[in-house]
């Protein structure tokens, strides 16, 4: 089965989205349910930035800190944009970039990070006003977020990023009426990265992105493209970890074969800054010897309850070479399209804090980042 895949942008326009349907996209239904209960929101929120206490307030929402928009926008200096034709708003710049969908009937949004939409991201339209959780702060936007339960305050500073520069770079390929490429992938650099570290991450991420061009050209070559129904390779990328010396990106790629849909698929790869080690997930829970054994028992119940009796294998464990990414949030363990539920359910990803996985006091990362 073809496992190269689309960003969500355009995953959307298959569901309809762009087109102004009110279609909730495939991988985007867990959280679309979640959204559709009764909301409990809690009295505002004091917001402060560099030492001052923002005139704008923050909410909870059934246990969740949004932060508004507009504060964003006018005390921390995050580029926002509205397009009001595509009722979409664009937050934050350079390397990740927020674009979140309203929908007007039923109140709705759609959150994505350079066309990537995961489980974990959401936004609110409440009393007509833009609101993000701090998770999407922390993961995606450079800033972190304390919370003071007893003071019902949040504090909010930048993060201290790795001191490296992102840049994208597309590989070479000839579209026509009968194929579209469109394949990207990041690069980093810096002063104080170790060469032959930058070197080596560098190469995983290019290597990336040329079998993703390698397979497409070998789909058209075997293929019946036709300009009524071309071929399309599209994908792209978002620094979910860049923090302590560790780096972790969600590369997203999509193809589309003339059928009746493209596939999606997400892979994540977090690596040391240091050495240019390709971490697997037993190096960043090394200070918890039996994840495996929490986790194994944890997903086999979800896993398996999502399935639905449609006759997909039932979980047994985590691979060696298991599929993850990290973000301040915690770990992300991803599936494949089709690998444990259908299609409608979207890509499978579950989201565990490193307080779930790891000792009191233990650290992610142990050792890899000294």
């Amino acid at each position: 089965m073809n496992k190269h895949a689309k960003k969500w942008g355009s995953a959307l326009l298959a569901a309809g989205i762009l087109t102004g349907v009110a279609v909730i996209p495939v991988s985007y239904t867990e959280a679309a349910s979640t959204k559709q209960q009764t909301a409990v929101q809690q009295p505002g929120v004091s917001i402060q930035w560099n030492g001052k206490t923002l005139s704008t307030k923050g909410v909870q929402v059934n246990g969740s800190t949004l932060i508004p928009v507009a504060a964003l926008r006018d005390s921390l200096g995050i580029p926002v944009s509205y397009d009001a034709k595509e009722a979409t708003y664009t937050v934050g710049s350079g390397y990740n970039k927020l674009s979140i969908r309203s929908f007007s009937s039923p109140p709705d949004t759609y959150v994505s990070v350079n066309g990537i939409g995961t489980r974990n991201m959401d936004a609110k339209l409440i009393g007509g006003k833009l609101y993000i959780p701090m998770s999407l702060l922390k993961d995606y936007l450079g800033i972190d977020a304390q919370w003071n339960a007893a003071q019902k305050t949040v504090t909010l500073s930048k993060s201290q990023l790795n001191p490296i520069t992102v840049t994208s770079q597309t590989l070479p390929a000839s579209s026509n009426a009968k194929v579209s490429y469109k394949v990207k992938y990041p690069q980093i650099s810096g002063s104080q990265l170790n060469p032959e570290a930058q070197q080596a991450i560098n190469s995983v991420l290019k290597k990336h992105a040329e079998g993703v061009l390698a397979a497409g050209k070998k789909m058209v070559a075997e293929g019946e493209a036709t300009t009524e129904r071309p071929y399309e390779f599209w994908n792209d990328f978002a620094i979910a970890y860049n923090k302590d010396g560790i780096l972790s990106v969600i590369m997203q790629d999509y193809s589309y074969l003339g059928g009746a849909h493209g596939m999606t698929a997400r892979k994540g790869y977090t690596f040391s800054l240091a050495d240019g080690k390709l971490l697997q997930l037993s190096d960043v829970l090394k200070a918890n010897p039996n994840y495996k054994k929490f986790l194994n028992a944890d997903l086999k119940k979800k896993v398996d309850a999502l399935q639905g009796g449609e006759g997909f294998d039932k979980f047994k464990e985590l691979k060696a070479d298991q599929n993850f990414y990290v973000t301040n949030s915690g770990v992300t363990i991803v599936f494949d399209l089709y690998e444990y539920a259908p299609y409608a359910y979207g890509i499978p990803e579950f989201t565990y804090s490193f307080a779930q996985l790891l000792p009191q006091g233990g650290k992610p990362f142990a050792g890899q980042n000294e």
